[in-house]
């Protein structure tokens, strides 16, 4: 593919999806194909709930660790 024009890129690409062998997208004004199937409602729900649930345990972790940075500050501090 990388020896083809971009005319010849496209008729191939277009043949692909149409014989379903491949999924893509094509943006012409930007230059750019997508190969990645957009995800269903619910997956991404549970993505986004997943990274949510992430988030918010590097949330618990760090305040954690700030509070024990704190008590360790206030211990050297009375010493």
């Amino acid at each position: 593919l990388l020896d083809l024009g971009a005319d010849d890129v496209e008729a191939f690409l277009s043949r692909a999806v149409v014989a379903g062998t491949i999924y893509a997208r094509v943006d012409r004004p930007a230059g750019a194909v997508s190969f990645a199937k957009p995800r269903e409602g619910e997956e991404q729900l549970n993505a986004w709930a997943s990274d949510v649930g992430k988030l918010l345990g590097l949330v618990e972790k760090t305040t954690h660790l700030i509070a024990k940075e704190e008590i360790v500050n206030k211990i050297a501090r009375a010493i």
